[in-house]
């Protein structure tokens, strides 16, 4: 197979997959909002009592840093973005790195590393750490640090922040980010059976986890559009090299036909 139609199955592939990254995207966002509206309407409902701190991580904890790259190149700068906020960030940080791009240093406390290609098989081990560290109130901040793909022509490194979850109360603002008229807008108080504290840390769990993986199909669409971009690019640049070697035999045959007619034409001179 030859070199352009090898860039070109990468160019193809490229676009499949970020059409599948957005069609996951939709479906994940859905579950997060739902989550997210669940943990709001507990945190406003008038028959239930809530420990805060449930909802307030230890501060004296160490933050967990979670870092998304991938496995191969040809993706612009998307893997370099990454690694140098990973080589900015703290050693205290405890640090999730998914990607075989991705480089560490020594002295940086590395919880858990996966490539992308088995990321599948270590998902469930990174949701129970996260889980634990919710649960035990061992971690102060939970960051997801990410290139985030906003459209085919806006890419940018993100820092989000997914624990403690946000809340916007203080802002005029229910947690899902909409406006609150008054109090109205929880009229349907409910009571719950069983340990209220217990339920909204697992909703806060879930949220997490499906925050980590909207993160993670945004910055496979974003690999994989700078991965169409370059292939395009590249497709062009072979294109335009092509175009230069036949121009250049063209040139070096009419030349040679050329010299041919000037022989015959000094060998009729001669005689």
């Amino acid at each position: 197979m030859s070199i352009r139609n090898i860039v070109k199955v990468m160019n193809f592939h490229a676009l499949i997959r970020v059409d599948n990254a957005k069609r996951k995207a939709d479906k994940y966002r859905m579950m997060e909002e739902q989550l997210y509206r669940m943990m709001d309407v507990i945190m406003n409902n008038r028959n239930l009592i809530l420990d805060k701190k449930v909802m307030e991580p230890n501060p004296n904890a160490p933050e967990i840093q979670i870092y998304i790259g991938s496995d191969f190149g040809f993706c612009s700068n998307y893997n370099s973005q990454m690694n140098e906020r990973l080589n900015r960030a703290g050693a205290d940080a405890e640090k999730i790195l998914i990607g075989r791009k991705l480089i560490s240093h020594e002295d940086q406390k590395i919880a858990i590393r996966t490539t992308a290609g088995d990321l599948e098989r270590n998902l469930p081990e990174i949701r129970q750490f996260l889980e634990t560290r919710i649960r035990e109130r061992s971690c102060s901040k939970i960051s997801i640090i990410y290139n985030h793909y906003e459209n085919t022509t806006t890419i940018y490194a993100k820092n989000l922040t997914v624990y403690p979850v946000t809340r916007r109360e203080e802002s005029g603002q229910k947690m899902d980010g909409t406006q609150k008229n008054n109090s109205l807008d929880y009229t349907g108080d409910f009571a719950v059976e069983g340990d209220i504290n217990q339920l909204m840390m697992q909703l806060i769990s879930s949220y997490v986890n499906y925050e980590l993986l909207l993160a993670l199909v945004n910055s496979r669409a974003a690999e994989n559009i700078l991965r169409q971009n370059a292939t395009t690019d590249s497709l062009k640049k072979i294109d335009e090299m092509e175009e230069e070697r036949v121009m250049e035999e063209r040139r070096e045959i009419r030349g040679k036909e050329f010299q041919k007619v000037v022989d015959n034409y000094v060998k009729k001179k001669m005689y």
